[in-house]
């Protein structure tokens, strides 16, 4: 990594251009927010324009990251002819930002910066890797070769990402160089009790009905080794919860020992079913799993989606 050309090329592109689009997936996790926080601010600082797009809105846990607010879902008002570049960070495919054909059709030069080992390199120069705890740990190793001055808001996003996606460094990502790199960031102000009380401990009553609803449908296929549950679009009304409460809900049942793999599917209520998958077996990757449905991510915690809707049959459950 140490003499790695494609950061000197990203860096290159960056401090040559005047003004740059920075996008990552949808449904942003707290790795995605920090890393175009990060970036953002990174540009801010540069005296560069920049326009940050996701498809849509982060969780607010995560309102805390500087630069948040200016996140635009506002497609229609982007003209790529006023910009030298588009960033896409930690996006594993183009597809995923839902912005895919306009960026395309823009031909601007893409920087593709991210971790997740089923990464398609869609990029003119892609820094994609799988060995990363997060996509902010990438964006250190990047500020890092500029020589950039990491301040405290800079710090704070590179730990959020590396926490939320590391599992609070409990997946085997999160290696000697990830601590080396958290313990730095908290040395530089990151405030890893903020990040923590924002992103993990921030359930509210009814998300954790929800969540309880859902152990009661826990089940296990035998045939498969997997343990898995469903939430229908009708579940998350009753309780009066959104998509988003039910990040780390796969996470947290994959303290299971029983299973090699759990499986979380729920409705999105627009005909489409999102499932993620978590394992603590070394032996399994979830990602190739994921793949196979169009999906993707890392070895133990990747997602996919698909059409269809959750009909309950006889004792369990299947999609039509």
């Amino acid at each position: 990594m140490a003499n790695d050309s494609r950061y000197n090329e990203i860096l290159d592109k960056i401090t040559s251009a005047r003004s740059i689009f920075l996008t990552t997936h949808e449904h942003p996790d707290g790795d995605a927010a920090a890393s175009i926080c990060a970036l953002a601010e990174w540009l801010k600082f540069l005296g560069k324009k920049y326009y940050l797009f996701c498809a849509d809105e982060p969780e607010a846990g995560l309102r805390f990251l500087p630069q948040i607010e200016k996140i635009s879902r506002d497609i229609g008002a982007v003209d790529f002819k006023n910009f030298d570049a588009v960033i896409v960070l930690d996006c594993g495919a183009l597809r995923r930002t839902k912005i895919e054909t306009a960026i395309r059709e823009s031909r601007l030069p893409i920087i593709n910066i991210d971790h997740h080992i089923s990464n398609g390199r869609f990029g003119d120069i892609n820094l994609v890797d799988a060995e990363a705890a997060s996509t902010t740990q990438l964006l250190y190793e990047l500020f890092k070769r500029g020589k950039v001055n990491i301040s405290r808001q800079l710090a704070n996003c590179i730990l959020t990402g590396i926490i939320t996606d590391s599992g609070n460094f409990a997946y085997t990502a999160a290696n000697s160089h990830t601590f080396s790199v958290a313990s730095e960031m908290l040395a530089q102000g990151a405030n890893a009790r903020e990040i923590i009380n924002c992103t993990a401990k921030n359930k509210n009553l009814a998300m954790l009905k929800a969540w309880g609803f859902a152990l009661s449908r826990l089940q296990y296929n035998a045939r498969h080794d997997i343990a898995y549950t469903v939430l229908t679009q009708a579940d998350l009304a009753e309780f009066g919860v959104n998509k988003q409460e039910l990040e780390g809900l796969a996470s947290f049942l994959n303290n299971l020992k029983d299973a090699k793999i759990i499986l979380v599917l729920h409705e999105l209520g627009d005909g489409r079913i999102k499932g993620s998958l978590r394992t603590n077996r070394n032996e399994v990757d979830v990602a190739k799993l994921a793949q196979v449905f169009g999906g993707g991510g890392h070895k133990k915690a990747a997602g996919f989606e698909v059409e269809g809707r959750l009909v309950q049959y006889n004792n369990s459950w299947r999609i039509e």
